[in-house]
């Protein structure tokens, strides 16, 4: 009887190592989350970098030259976007923006919502320099490398920053965050 009761402990423990064993992660990775583009669940729970203000300056029709404002480089500390689960949002500039900004405030909150490509952003705190205060847009998620990049196509966060700015460097300047793939 002891003999069977061993037995019998011996194989339950071992079916309860396998079991573990088995165990893999099936968490989608962020790529696979925003393989069809702009959704909730491509943006939720992510923290997402921005390196600054990115400028599209055509060289030659169909030829265009990508970069980072000088003005505007946060590349060392980039500023962070995070959309939470519950559809609120908190944006933070780098620490060195402070100079940078005509009105600086270092966190922005407020709340984010997705409808098909369109994305809107409502802002409810920090928000005395965000024109508009509303933003309503259809935005880009593409993949590039390592990273998802979600492309605002335009100026939300950064509006402040660009207040002095003529209408062509506003018309061609974009907010291009990343987040990693993985």
């Amino acid at each position: 009887m002891k003999k069977m009761f061993l037995a019998m402990a011996a194989m339950a423990a071992l079916c309860l190592f396998s079991a573990c064993g088995d165990e893999t992660s099936s968490d989608p990775t962020r790529g696979e989350l925003c393989q069809g583009g702009l959704s909730f669940d491509c943006l939720a729970d992510g923290t997402w970098k921005l390196d600054g203000a990115t400028e599209f300056t055509e060289i030659a029709p169909g030829d265009t030259f990508v970069t980072i404002s000088k003005d505007h480089n946060f590349k060392a500390t980039p500023a962070t976007l995070h959309f939470e689960a519950n559809g609120k949002f908190t944006f933070t500039y780098p620490p060195q923006s402070a100079m940078l900004a005509t009105c600086y405030e270092a966190k922005t909150s407020g709340t984010w919502s997705v409808s098909g490509k369109i994305l809107t952003l409502k802002t409810t705190v920090g928000n005395t320099c965000f024109y508009p205060k509303t933003w309503t847009k259809e935005v880009l998620v593409t993949k590039n490398g390592g990273n998802i990049e979600l492309d605002l196509k335009g100026i939300f966060f950064l509006n402040s920053e660009m207040e002095n700015a003529t209408d062509t460097e506003k018309a061609t300047t974009t907010e291009v965050f990343y987040i990693s793939a993985q």
